[in-house]
């Protein structure tokens, strides 16, 4: 799906690699990225409902890898102070820091991701540094809507030019 987003779009300065992410040696180099970002699968392998596509079961469910996994093989792609971005949901936070501690990735900056003004968020976006020194700065939270459903300014400042398809 991403090899064909990239086509799609005429993307030229992305590469899509289909490999499993724990078996990357030799595919690309480890220590060399100043960027690593990913959406992984929200749920652990033990939470919720599996989906019975398996497809769906994989993308939303620890069912290939964990969320361990995606940390430690983050933290191998980048270089001293390379950033790993993630989402996902807010009751895996404390893990998603704890991961990174572990693997050397420092959490730098939080941000909660909320429907509208008045509700829980539903989720959190965290960016790590490789080897970074602590201090996490706490960003003010994402709003998708304005309150009278619609996207909010900032949402369709960051669609930009796709905006349009939104509005």
């Amino acid at each position: 799906m991403a090899k064909r987003s990239v086509e799609h779009n005429r993307i030229k300065n992305i590469k899509t690699i289909n490999a499993d992410l724990k078996n990357l040696k030799g595919l690309l180099p480890f220590g060399y990225f100043d960027l690593v970002s990913c959406n992984p699968p929200y749920k652990a392998p033990d939470a919720g409902i599996k989906n019975p596509d398996s497809v769906k079961s994989v993308a939303r469910h620890e069912v290939e890898c964990t969320l361990e996994d995606i940390i430690a093989t983050g933290a191998k792609l980048l270089q001293t102070g390379g950033r790993l971005c993630m989402c996902q949901r807010p009751e895996r936070l404390a893990e998603m820091m704890s991961l990174m501690r572990k693997y050397k990735v420092e959490p730098k900056r939080l941000r909660l991701v909320c429907k509208c003004v008045g509700q829980s968020p539903w989720l959190v976006l965290l960016e790590g540094r490789r080897c970074g020194k602590t201090a996490l700065t706490i960003e003010p939270t994402l709003y998708v809507e304005d309150g009278q459903g619609n996207f909010s300014k900032e949402m369709i400042d960051i669609y930009g030019s796709y905006k349009e398809a939104y509005l």
